[in-house]
């Protein structure tokens, strides 16, 4: 089963991030680590903010010992918190191209029985959500029971937009509470070649 992993690293830099990459030997999509779907990265003031879309925990459990670790000791980047592994509940590509924004949305009562009844509605996800205007979009179930959602647009105002048009109804017909998405400047993208 495919699982989002996400690490919010505190002071990491993305010169760290470039210099860590450049240990482990990738570059860009053609170096992608096997298992991996999908990768990025984005930087704010606080940090680095890394999401990941394994095949499955054990790809990424294989990449984390044996390339991750010993490149990070490498570069010499403190030891921070363990990721966040869960497993995955919805993604797909969308029609978006441009991607410049990772979207990070954590709510507790959006569980995934509210979240199919929403996605149902919404023009957005109909078919294979190919029509959807992100770039990317990735629910995973967390412990809590709720649904951890991640997304990579092109703008805030975009993904703004969206909420409007899109999510506003349908959450409200939900009773769902505010939604407060954490918007992380990207910094760089990869395509894994992992089948899902």
């Amino acid at each position: 089963m495919a699982v989002l992993m996400l690490l919010d690293m505190p002071g990491a830099t993305t010169e760290q991030y470039d210099q860590l990459n450049e240990a482990m030997g990738i570059h860009g999509d053609e170096d992608a680590p096997e298992g991996l779907i999908h990768h990025v990265v984005g930087s704010d003031e606080n940090g680095l903010t890394i999401v990941d879309v394994w095949e499955s925990e054990e790809a990424f459990g294989r990449f984390a010992e044996e390339r991750l670790r010993p490149a990070v000791e490498d570069v010499g980047i403190q030891d921070g918190p363990d990721p966040r592994v869960h497993p995955v509940h919805n993604r797909l590509d969308g029609a978006g191209t441009d991607a410049g924004v990772i979207v990070i949305i954590e709510m507790d009562d959006l569980t995934p029985d509210v979240y199919d009844q929403m996605t149902s509605k919404m023009d957005a996800h109909a078919g294979d959500g190919g029509n959807h205007p992100s770039v990317s979009h990735t629910a995973a179930r967390t412990d809590g029971g709720a649904l951890l959602v991640v997304d990579v647009w092109d703008s805030p105002e975009s993904f703004g937009r969206f909420g409007e048009e899109q999510i506003g109804p349908v959450a409200a017909e939900a009773n769902l509470g505010p939604m407060e998405p954490r918007f992380v400047p990207l910094h760089n993208r990869i395509t894994g070649r992992a089948a899902e």
